[in-house]
């Protein structure tokens, strides 16, 4: 399935920044010390879908990405357009060759033990994504947790570790569970209670 191109209100364009030109990492990012810890920080927002206009909603969540002792931004976006949930993480120095399938991606939370996922990566190669029911099942999984940690195996490397703070999660993907006709999910406005 082709990845949602979307255009995000201005809010967002706060977390982005713009991706080398050549495939080597970008050098660290030195305003992110290598021992911060990122901050529970969600935004929501309204987004469209560029190539057919169609309309839903996100919430994209700053974090940190670590490799060898260098620390870059990293940044993970749900959306929902239509009834298609997506999960995306991505950061300028993670990358990978696009349908790669020798990644081997596993998921911590709160602290608790790494367990695989099945993120594949995107069609440029430069994120994870899950989408789907499995997108869904993992942005639940959320509800009521704290930290987030996935550790991306690529051959030859040493773990690429991406590090969310998750903490309120259930309010702040309340929108794109609506949007995405989640069904066990809390209502819009039980989450802005």
């Amino acid at each position: 399935m082709q990845h949602h191109r979307l255009t995000l209100l201005a809010t967002v364009a706060a977390f982005a920044w713009a991706l080398p030109a050549g495939a080597a990492a970008p050098e660290p990012d030195a305003d992110l010390a290598v021992d911060a810890q990122p901050v529970a920080t969600w935004v929501t927002v309204e987004a469209r879908n560029q190539a057919d206009g169609a309309t839903g909603a996100a919430a994209v969540l700053p974090g940190v990405a670590r490799e060898r002792g260098a620390a870059w931004q990293a940044i993970l976006r749900a959306d929902a357009i239509g009834r298609t949930t997506t999960v995306r993480i991505d950061s300028a120095a993670l990358t990978l060759r696009p349908g790669a399938t020798n990644i081997a991606v596993t998921a911590s939370l709160d602290g608790g033990p790494f367990r695989p996922v099945a993120w594949r990566v995107d069609a440029d190669g430069k994120g994870l994504e899950l989408t789907d029911e499995a997108a869904v099942a993992f942005l639940r999984g959320l509800y009521g947790k704290r930290e987030l940690q996935l550790a991306v195996v690529r051959p030859l490397s040493v773990p690429f570790v991406l590090t969310f703070a998750v903490a309120g999660a259930e309010h702040a993907l309340a929108r794109v569970a609506q949007r995405g006709g989640w069904a066990t999910a809390p209502a819009l406005s039980e989450a802005n209670d």
